[in-house]
Parts: C-alpha cells; structure tokens; sequence
C-alpha cells in the first residue's frame, strides 16, 4: 500500500465521493458550466493543479453535451497516488426508445479526485496519463 493511501481516512473517502456525486447531479441536472468551472488538471511532473484550459474544456463540453447524464451509477473507485486517483461512472446517455436499441445506451465517465495540500480537488484525467479508453 502506497504512502498516501495509508494516510487517507473514511472522511478522505467520504468527502471525495460525494465531490464526485455532486458533479454526476450537476451534469444531470444539465449544468454542465458549473461542472467545467469546477474540473482542474493536474500535472504529475510539477504537482500543479489549475483550471482547465479552454481546449480541454471544450472537449468536456462536447464530451457532456454528446452524452447527457440521465442516470448513472459509481462502478468503482481507487486510491492510487496523490495525483492518481479514479471514480467511475457508467452513465446512461439515451434511453432504449431514443437510441432504438433494446438497452439504454450507456458510456463511462471518470474523474481523477486529487488531494493537495489537504484539500481534494476534482481533476480530469489528461492526456499524458493512463486514461481509460472508454471515455473516448
């Protein structure tokens, strides 16, 4: 077990989820501005976090107004590293009747919740790091 995975508590755990939920209900709740103005990147090398740049934030614009949340459901979470972290999400975007299909349509949504200088800030998994193939 890492260093900072030692160091984590139930509250960690706790306040990260719910950091995570809260974006999920925002997106729901089509308030896609408040969850771009609330996205950070991270970068690994330097330790920095800082608001996204236009280019990424229109990406996640694109990202959730293509696939709207209309429900969801956490799948998993894991504590890693202190800038490598992962909630997901599988997120139903369509309905079976819109998408003509017999099953919703669904996608995979994840966010990197990182802790610095003992505040969680929920990030967005960048280009350089592992990302999960399924958010593309």
């Amino acid at each position: 077990m890492s260093e900072f995975r030692a160091q984590l508590t139930h509250e960690d755990t706790t306040i990260m989820l719910k950091m995570c939920d809260d974006a999920m209900e925002a997106l729901k709740a089509k308030n896609i501005d408040k969850v771009l103005a609330s996205l950070c990147e991270y970068n690994d090398s330097t330790k920095e976090v800082k608001p996204l740049n236009a280019e990424t934030a229109q990406r996640y614009r694109r990202q959730f107004t293509m696939f709207p949340v209309l429900s969801y459901e956490r799948k998993y979470y894991s504590f890693q590293l202190e800038g490598c972290n992962d909630v997901k999400y599988e997120v139903v975007f369509a309905t079976a009747e819109q998408a003509g299909t017999e099953e919703p349509a669904k996608t995979a949504y994840m966010f990197n919740p990182v802790k610095i200088d003992g505040q969680w800030v929920l990030c967005v998994k960048t280009a350089d790091e592992e990302i999960d193939r399924t958010m593309h």
